[in-house]
């Protein structure tokens, strides 16, 4: 593995955890992660820019003083402030095998960003599927760390909810876009199929960008809220494939003052920062944070379906035409 990080041997053991077993292929994964963590966490210091564990992560370290044994990514997030003085310096400081990808550097369509180990391939059931059938996919495959956004919100519930709808049409728009011209594989459906080359067949021909939608969503998120408003949240997160705005209130939408401060919790091997309002940023998330729920997806969960390769990058499937079975 291609990582800075230097793990105990010990670490890449399988073992079962809260009734879960943990492989050897999956610590491994795992490890990759923290290394991405420990990166990032180097730049952020370097450059004073505060960050936090978010969702899954922050759950872990609060439940299991490391990963969730089900779980299969990290997230992190950060104030629009200093997510965009990320953006600004992260060319010039992450270096292979370390990525910063983002909508205007890369073909995501989303308004966060990735930091990504390049020599690493992680692919979603349907992008696995794609290659298996010879369709070449224009993504950054790596191994990955997601970074969040927090904006500010108006303080106003009502405009909270009318941004967020606004968000949403946004996002639907140039993810159709996207997933119709540039990031274009057939569907899985024998139905769908032919419909969806159709359409494709024909976007290849109107000029339509789908970044052009995404620029307008982000520019909205910076701007919608005042930097002492009362509420924040992740509007990186308002799009169409979440339930309606009512569940963007429920769940990521926090009061300013619980990110007033800054504390550490354990985290496998590392010692992590958590805003000093974690208890009731998981309790709106989550609802009962205690509760262990296992959640799964035609019987396995979403770890399991994914691929992994820790030891290859992912242009060895997207590029040289090796299969990810």
């Amino acid at each position: 593995m291609n990582i800075k990080l230097d793990i105990p041997e010990k670490f890449f053991e399988g073992e079962e955890l809260c009734g879960y077993y943990v492989s050897p292929e999956m610590k491994k994964v795992w490890a990759v992660q923290l290394d991405l963590l420990a990166e990032f966490s180097n730049i952020c210091e370097k450059h004073n820019l505060k960050w936090w564990m978010d969702a899954g992560t922050l759950l872990g370290a609060a439940r299991h003083k490391g990963f969730i044994p089900w779980d299969h990514d990290v997230d992190v997030i950060m104030m629009r402030e200093d997510y965009e003085r990320l953006l600004a310096v992260s060319a010039g400081e992450f270096t292979y095998p370390y990525t910063l990808i983002h909508f205007e550097n890369s073909f995501m369509n989303v308004t966060f960003s990735q930091l990504c180990n390049d020599a690493t391939t992680m692919l979603m059931p349907t992008e696995r599927w794609a290659i298996m059938q010879g369709f070449p996919l224009k993504i950054s495959g790596g191994i990955s760390l997601d970074v969040f956004p927090v904006d500010n919100l108006p303080d106003n519930k009502d405009e909270i909810i009318k941004v967020v709808n606004e968000l949403r049409s946004l996002s639907w728009k140039g993810t159709r876009i996207a997933y119709l011209k540039e990031l274009y594989f057939p569907s899985k459906s024998p139905i769908k199929r032919p419909l969806k080359a159709i359409a494709h067949a024909v976007m290849k021909y109107i000029n339509l960008d789908s970044k052009k939608f995404i620029r307008k969503y982000a520019e909205i998120c910076r701007t919608c809220g005042k930097p002492d408003s009362k509420f924040v949240g992740k509007l990186c997160m308002a799009d169409h494939q979440m339930k309606p705005a009512s569940e963007f209130m429920k769940r990521r939408v926090w009061q300013r003052s619980d990110f007033q401060d800054t504390v550490y919790l354990p985290f496998e091997m590392l010692t992590l920062p958590a805003p000093s309002g974690w208890e009731n940023i998981l309790s709106t998330f989550y609802g009962n944070w205690h509760e262990f729920v296992i959640r799964k997806i035609n019987g396995v969960t979403e770890s399991e379906a994914f691929f992994y390769d820790t030891e290859h990058p992912y242009t060895y499937y997207t590029q040289e035409g090796h299969m990810p079975e």
